[in-house]
């Protein structure tokens, strides 16, 4: 009695071992392939989503800013700015020009 439990213990023990341990099949093999070439595929579009949302919020900032070369209130009017202070202001100046 005592060995044929330990015949049944050995096999567990068996089959517990080709349990944690990884075999190279032809499946395995095509799903690590896949991993391989999805895992880039799948960073990169995620950084560039992430790149283009950060460059939208850039673009559709805007911020005042001086114009140094208009120094009258006339021609800073007739290209549509704002004349205050002696200076010309453009107030829909994007940071990326």
């Amino acid at each position: 009695m005592h060995f044929s439990n330990s015949k049944t213990s050995l096999k567990s023990r068996q089959k517990n071992k080709k349990i944690g341990t990884f075999i190279l099949t032809h499946s395995n093999i095509v799903l690590l392939t896949g991993y391989l070439i999805t895992l880039p595929i799948c960073t990169l579009i995620i950084l560039s989503l992430f790149s283009a949302s950060l460059f939208a919020s850039i673009e559709n900032s805007y911020h005042s800013t001086s114009i140094p070369w208009i120094d009258n209130s006339s021609e800073c009017e007739d290209t549509g700015r704002n004349w205050s202070d002696r200076k010309c202001w453009d107030n829909e100046h994007n940071p990326l020009f």
